[in-house]
């Protein structure tokens, strides 16, 4: 039990925390050690590689303590694997074919085929681009 209150402390928050607000810990705690942050200052960055490594661990094992006692209690837990939702079939009348529509009821469709004649003149510049 010792490491989990470590894993808490890590990611500062209370050993009661919810699995949210385990998550939104994680991500508050790694957008101030992003080693990214510290590019000009090699020690920090070494320094925030560290803290990342650490964050990551905590997150982690929490996040799989968090699923394995939800498992336990019969309820599913926001991080336990679980299929995605399945995805329903569109309303009959939302989308129509040609075939589905009303006889009679065509609406004509005009195409515009002609195109503007539009010529463009190379600049001198133009040719210094290239």
């Amino acid at each position: 039990m010792l490491d989990v209150e470590r894993y808490y402390r890590v990611l500062d928050l209370d050993p009661n925390a919810s699995p949210e607000e385990v998550h939104q810990g994680y991500l508050d705690m790694t957008w101030v050690w992003h080693p990214d942050r510290f590019v000009g200052h090699p020690r920090l960055q070494q320094k925030a590689q560290y803290k990342l490594q650490e964050l990551n661990e905590a997150h982690e094992r929490l996040r799989s303590q968090s699923a394995a006692n939800g498992r336990k209690m019969g309820r599913k837990s926001k991080y336990s694997a679980s299929p995605p939702p399945a995805r329903h079939a569109p309303s009959p009348g939302l989308s129509k074919s040609p075939t589905q529509r009303k006889p009679g009821k065509s609406t004509p469709r005009t195409v515009n085929t002609s195109r503007p004649n539009v010529s463009f003149k190379a600049d001198p510049i133009d040719d210094w681009l290239d």
